[in-house]
């Protein structure tokens, strides 16, 4: 039987700090992993604080009764920097003060090296993945006011084992629409083989076999660093795979989509035909399923 991966982490107490990152997310975070850990046929590893790991403990083992072999908590000091050693020196007050915390974007790969390699394939998958800002109401429970914003039965054995066959020997990724629907800019131009920035990877979901997840962390380690020291500027994690994807697009499993929003949760005023012309987010999930 083919072994499965998921890492992930939860961090709520980084707002405001050094770090920087979002906040009032602790609600979100771990009703949205309870929901992704349907996946029972796939183990996970999620990193956390030692300040937050003792809560969470209580929560996931003894409040949602999941297993320990399932889900296993490790701690993790973000102020461990040795993968990427010019990042401390390049922050300005407008880094610190973001709502992504770039240790984390960073780790996704890093925490990666530190598994035993007994799975056959890892996925990193953000531990919010599952909410009502990013699912209609048709994959929602909304089993209560807290709780069913953020549950779902979509992320289950069937969606799994449909990414998993999917994925063969590649890295599957989710690509956004970066030019009706801008996103991000990118890189400096001299870093790609041929420079495109049409479409920009999304860090929510990615992964593959263990051999190839160790190809593409090898490639965001080199590049990484390369960039930070060279340009002496930070770029997110989605920019360097934005980069290495457009190098290397014949190793990825590629999904798109082209809007965030979906019709139960669009701002008004949007066009009447606007979810005909863009994809939303979850569209590119179901073709997993497809």
């Amino acid at each position: 039987m083919i072994k499965v991966k998921f890492i992930t982490a939860i961090y709520n107490n980084l707002f405001g700090t050094k770090f920087g990152g979002r906040p009032n997310r602790e609600t979100h975070y771990k009703w949205s992993l309870v929901s992704l850990l349907r996946m029972t046929n796939a183990n996970f590893t999620c990193y956390t604080s030692k300040d937050e790991i003792n809560e969470l403990s209580h929560f996931f083992y003894i409040k949602n009764e999941i297993s320990k072999e399932q889900l296993t908590l490790k701690t993790f000091d973000l102020n461990d920097k040795s993968n990427f050693i010019f990042l401390d020196s390049l922050k300005n007050d407008s880094i610190r003060k973001s709502d992504r915390c770039y240790e984390i974007q960073y780790n996704k790969f890093y925490w990666f090296l530190k598994e035993d390699m007994s799975y056959d394939y890892y996925f990193w998958i953000d531990a919010g993945l599952s909410y009502s800002g990013l699912l209609p109401d048709k994959y929602l429970t909304y089993c209560d006011n807290i709780r069913g914003y953020y549950d779902s039965y979509f992320f289950d054995n069937t969606f799994l084992n449909k990414l998993v066959s999917k994925t063969k020997d590649k890295i599957t990724i989710l690509a956004k629409d970066n030019i009706r629907n801008f996103w991000s800019k990118t890189v400096p131009q001299k870093y790609y083989k041929k420079y495109d920035n049409t479409h920009h990877i999304i860090g929510g979901l990615f992964g593959g076999k263990k051999e190839t997840m160790n190809w593409f962390t090898s490639e965001f380690d080199k590049n990484l660093n390369k960039i930070l020291n060279e340009t002496k500027q930070i770029y997110s994690e989605e920019q360097i795979m934005s980069l290495i994807y457009q190098n290397n697009k014949e190793n990825f499993i590629t999904y798109n989509f082209d809007t965030w929003w979906h019709n139960t949760n669009g701002p008004k005023g949007l066009p009447i035909d606007y979810f005909e012309k863009n994809k939303s987010f979850y569209i590119c999930l179901e073709d997993i399923l497809i």
